[in-house]
């Protein structure tokens, strides 16, 4: 497909958990994944790399790192992006991805992602949605009396995923918080961890979370830009939102 996985540490987890925050509406999927990384301390294993991706390179206290990376320690594994990705970048990247995720066996892989609002200003505790391709893990999250996504039109790089998991029979559970659509929205990621915490009976403290809020939402102002026209390119491409419900 053009898109390789490149592994460079090795995995000594069995069943791993499979998290996956890519930008897009509110960043809510980058800002968990990136702080579940920096909380844990994670290991980077490996990276994602194109010649279909723009050339770019992070740069983090004077290290050069790839844009797509994975991370992992206990029984999380982390995929992590920095670059906003366009509906026909996506498709090459689940299918590689999602191969890649197979071989590592995972007990669920955990899409994170925000569900635009209109009306998010006036919302204090955003509500998280959760949509699984499997019918226990559904069952699962009515006895969490967890709202499930019923209806709408899913577009872009989750949706890719989705529907790769599906295809290659991988089990798989998206999470989608109210959010802002262009404005980095870490109220809604801190939702989104608690959701997990109480699914996977984790207790991942979110109190550094909430009080960084501020400072995260200048840090990625820039990143939040990038998207923005990412998602503006792919309604100019034809396509609907990201979500369409």
């Amino acid at each position: 497909s053009g898109v390789d996985v490149i592994q460079t540490g090795s995995l000594d987890i069995k069943s791993p958990y499979v998290f996956v925050g890519l930008p897009d509406a509110g960043l809510v999927g980058t800002i968990a994944v990136t702080y579940l990384v920096d909380k844990f301390d994670m290991k980077e294993l490996g990276y994602i790399d194109s010649a279909r991706f723009p050339p770019i390179v992070i740069v983090r206290d004077n290290e050069v790192k790839n844009a797509i990376r994975i991370y992992a320690k206990d029984k999380f594994v982390v995929v992590i992006s920095e670059i906003p990705m366009g509906p026909s970048m996506a498709v090459y990247f689940a299918k590689s991805l999602i191969s890649w995720v197979k071989k590592i066996d995972p007990k669920l892989v955990i899409n994170i992602t925000g569900l635009p609002v209109q009306d998010r200003v006036q919302i204090e505790k955003p509500e998280v949605l959760g949509l699984a391709t499997n019918k226990d893990i559904t069952e699962m999250l009515r006895k969490q009396n967890m709202a499930l996504f019923s209806d709408g039109v899913l577009f872009g790089p989750y949706a890719a995923i989705i529907k790769e998991c599906a295809t290659q029979k991988v089990p798989t559970l998206t999470l989608f918080a109210q959010s802002y659509l262009n404005f980095p929205d870490p109220a809604a990621s801190i939702e989104v961890l608690s959701v997990i915490n109480k699914i996977l009976k984790t207790n991942i403290d979110l109190k550094p979370l909430q009080e960084e809020a501020e400072i995260i939402r200048i840090k990625t102002r820039e990143l939040m830009k990038q998207t923005e026209s990412a998602l503006k390119e792919a309604k100019i491409e034809g396509a609907p939102p990201t979500i369409y419900r």
